[in-house]
């Protein structure tokens, strides 16, 4: 009986011990953090942004291995103080690294964090163009990779279409658009397109956006696009005065016109086209 209760009370004082240690090694990684996360704060404050960087991506490679989300959030947080303190280039880098590590562990875009990229995108200032574009072209791969959409995530596609279509750069506003999910706004964009066009060429432009709704398959995007373009050109055809024949014939609907009027009323078509053409690429 007494070997038996010296060995339950070595056994137990081995236990404490060794919790003992435990408890000590995870206070002392909490202090060391604690220790590393002013130390960023102070590189930011003092504008050593580049500093910050480097300590971020310290913290970040020390919790990879041991605490994935608790790694994601260093850059993720690190990303956000940093691009508000106006750094697009380090703040950049450390968003498009966020980005890169999820496509490299296979996460699964997941709406919160879709929330969150968008959020970062938001953060960039107006003048840091290279950088933003970089991230959201690598947020775009990663969702069409991992995601359910094949293109890449259409909230994703509609913050870059909205980018560029402020930029006036309407090629790329159209090609984001299409992929994106406010075809209101694309169609008012592709109406300003066109007058950077010849009037004639006008039903091809709204032509081009249906075919392409099609070839993706979304064809509610496909009417709401198509009925808001129709809207403003039987706007323009309104008030005109009978002898500017020329001016009156441009405002009214083409062959064109009827044929995506006839396009956006058949299910079918849109299947028969996808088929033919194939999903337009992202």
């Amino acid at each position: 009986w007494i070997y038996s209760a010296s060995g339950i009370m070595a056994s137990t004082q081995a236990k404490i011990e060794s919790d003992t240690k435990k408890w000590t090694a995870r206070r002392g990684k909490r202090d060391a953090g604690a220790k590393l996360r002013k130390k960023i704060a102070n590189a930011i404050n003092d504008e050593s942004y580049y500093l910050a960087e480097q300590l971020i991506l310290s913290q970040y490679n020390r919790l990879k291995s041991t605490d994935q989300p608790a790694a994601f959030e260093t850059l993720y947080n690190g990303a956000t103080d940093l691009l508000k303190a106006g750094q697009g280039n380090e703040g950049g880098s450390l968003a498009t690294t966020l980005v890169k590590e999820y496509s490299d562990s296979k996460i699964t875009p997941s709406t919160q964090v879709v929330d969150r990229l968008q959020t970062l995108f938001a953060l960039f200032q107006k003048n840091c163009i290279k950088p933003r574009l970089e991230f959201m072209k690598e947020a775009i791969k990663w969702t069409a990779e991992h995601g359910p959409c094949p293109h890449g995530d259409p909230r994703l596609h509609t913050d870059l279409a909205r980018f560029h279509d402020r930029r006036r750069e309407y090629a790329e506003a159209h090609r984001h658009y299409v992929r994106g999910s406010r075809p209101g706004d694309h169609a008012r964009c592709v109406m300003e397109w066109v007058r950077q066009g010849y009037p004639s060429e006008r039903d091809l432009f709204v032509t081009r956006g249906v075919l392409e709704y099609l070839c993706v398959e979304t064809m509610k995007n496909a009417n709401i696009f198509f009925e808001n373009c129709v809207k403003v050109i039987d706007n323009e055809g309104k008030g005109k005065d009978d002898a500017d024949g020329e001016a009156q014939e441009e405002a009214t609907r083409g062959p064109l016109i009827n044929f995506c009027e006839f396009c956006t009323s058949l299910n079918l078509f849109s299947r028969i086209l996808a088929a033919e053409i194939g999903p337009v690429q992202c």
